[in-house]
């Protein structure tokens, strides 16, 4: 029996994966006040590259003190200081013994922050976020610089910057975002910021050494909000971070198989989000959204009834289409380490669902 291309290698120039699968970043908030990564971290990212997954890519990891965000009293990893190293060290041992990679994500939280910080003036719970000076942005990419100097030193097979879900690099392309000093209002001024940090980034780490940038239309306080609304928005955004040295977009949505952009492109031309980055910027995409569930993020997060596991046949017929390269599955691999085995083999129905106490345990 042919294996599904899913299951299969994937290959570019600069990034080889046993398998189609992504874990993607979900923050887990099991670090402490230093922002380790600790042994329990090890054997949870390990589990999965055992199992198959080829591409591991770590919670959303702080690249400063103050890009901090604590959640239920819950802290992620950081990789601002080498202290963070000998953490990172053991993942990538661990993940490579097993035929995997290790990608960390560059995460700054902006007005999320537990010292909230925003390209504008904005205000979440009852905290006001400061207005970011020009000073505050040159910080702010130094800080995702030296990240990704330390996760590259560290061993990782790459970095993931953040720069969806409404968090610091994601609010610039907001439509919200009206600076008037080069750095919002117009499509060029929104874009400058990240684009600018992709570059410093790119600088650091070498031409050899692959980016992926994770990027959303939703954010976290309106799944429905739209930041491009044409194609040719899209087109080129994407090809400006291409331009700037990323490698492979991360593209986060809902439902990864939801079609979008209907009605834009050429005569009886459909897409999901991913493949029209893919169609418009020759770049490998990976696609994320709602594998094996039928309930989204939002649900289980909020809900303590079990999610309900669907056959994720459309998601594995979607990359032998063609419509994007790489797929990410998040809950259900939370939930199943083994979940690229069970798949593979048939077996999708002895997916366990996930239910929101899950987020209490590392396994």
């Amino acid at each position: 029996m042919t294996k599904r291309l899913a299951f299969q290698e994937f290959q570019s120039e600069k990034l080889n994966l046993q398998t189609r699968i992504v874990m993607p970043p979900m923050a887990r908030g099991f670090s402490n006040e230093k922002h380790v990564y600790n042994d329990k971290y090890t054997q949870y990212y390990t589990r999965r590259a055992e199992k198959g997954v080829g591409l591991v890519i770590s919670e959303g990891t702080f690249v400063s003190k103050e890009a901090q965000f604590t959640w239920n009293g819950t802290l992620n990893c950081g990789v601002y200081n080498d202290d963070h190293m000998e953490g990172l060290k053991k993942i990538c041992e661990g993940v490579h013994k097993n035929n995997g990679k290790f990608a960390v994500q560059l995460w700054h939280t902006g007005k999320y922050a537990d010292s909230p910080i925003c390209p504008y003036e904005a205000t979440v719970g009852n905290k006001q976020a400061k207005v970011a000076t020009l000073e505050d942005l040159k910080k702010i990419k130094s800080d995702f610089v030296n990240g990704a100097r330390i996760a590259k030193k560290a061993g990782c097979d790459a970095v993931e910057i953040h720069g969806a879900h409404e968090y610091f690099l994601d609010e610039f392309i907001q439509k919200k975002n009206l600076r008037t000093d080069g750095y919002g209002t117009t499509f060029e001024g929104k874009i400058r910021f990240p684009i600018e940090v992709v570059k410093a980034v790119r600088e650091e780490v070498g031409q050899d050494f692959p980016i992926l940038y994770r990027t959303s239309q939703w954010t976290t306080s309106d799944y429905n909000e739209t930041k491009w609304d044409t194609l040719e928005e899209l087109g080129k955004w994407g090809n400006a971070l291409k331009d700037a040295g990323v490698d492979i977009l991360h593209v986060s949505t809902n439902r990864a198989y939801k079609l979008e952009f209907e009605g834009q492109g050429e005569e009886g031309e459909k897409h999901t989000l991913a493949g029209w980055y893919k169609k418009l910027t020759g770049l490998p995409v990976i696609a994320v959204g709602g594998v094996c569930y039928t309930q989204g993020v939002g649900y289980s997060f909020t809900q303590d009834q079990p999610t309900t596991v669907e056959d994720p046949e459309p998601f594995l017929k979607l990359i032998e289409d063609g419509e994007f390269d790489l797929l990410a599955v998040g809950r259900a691999l939370i939930k199943n380490h083994d979940w690229v085995e069970l798949v593979r083999t048939g077996n999708w129905k002895k997916v366990k669902p996930f239910v929101r106490s899950d987020l209490m345990t590392l396994n």
